[in-house]
């Protein structure tokens, strides 16, 4: 496969990682449902003050928290931990289940797209390829600075014209 630190795509234009913030509320939740099983693990184990429940209740629910958490943890850590570096011949979107490579003469069309909800806005950015397949990248610093510069990927690079030739530009007078 094609990659961008072999020299392969040319020099590298730009670097967008994952911001923490597109995380959003996902990561309070998550933190408070880690809390929470820290504290019925404690309890279960003996570590705080007894209460009327069953040790294997607490213990239960202790694992229906690190569950849950983990669960709601998964979006906001693959948010973060991405990254999109743009080449001169394509770009390397990377996350964390790999990397993948786009030529850029495979890129079709792009769109920025800004969801606002009362909870905040995030900003994503749709890639569409030759083959059909869309890319959602969301989460990424500097999003619209990313759709313009694959925005310019999708157009067709203008023929050269030359002055004097059928079609080309001529001085005034010439």
């Amino acid at each position: 496969m094609l990659g961008g630190s072999d020299g392969a795509f040319g020099r590298s234009l730009s670097l967008h990682r994952g911001t923490f913030s597109s995380g959003g509320w996902l990561w309070y939740i998550g933190a408070v449902l880690l809390a929470a099983g820290v504290l019925n693990l404690a309890q279960a184990v003996g570590l705080s003050v007894p209460t009327k429940g069953a040790s294997t209740g607490t213990l239960g629910m202790a694992l229906g928290c690190f569950v849950g958490s983990f669960l709601l943890l998964i979006v906001p850590v693959t948010r973060w931990r991405q990254q999109v570096e743009l080449f001169e011949g394509g770009f390397v979107w990377s996350r964390l289940t790999g990397k993948l490579t786009v030529p850029r003469n495979e890129v079709q069309g792009t769109q920025l797209i800004t969801h606002h909800s009362r909870s905040g806005t995030h900003v994503e950015v749709v890639v569409q390829l030759a083959s059909g397949r869309e890319l959602s990248m969301s989460g990424l610093s500097q999003a619209d600075q990313l759709a313009n510069m694959l925005t310019a990927y999708a157009r067709p690079p203008a023929p050269p014209v030359m002055a004097g030739t059928a079609g080309g530009w001529r001085p005034p007078g010439g």
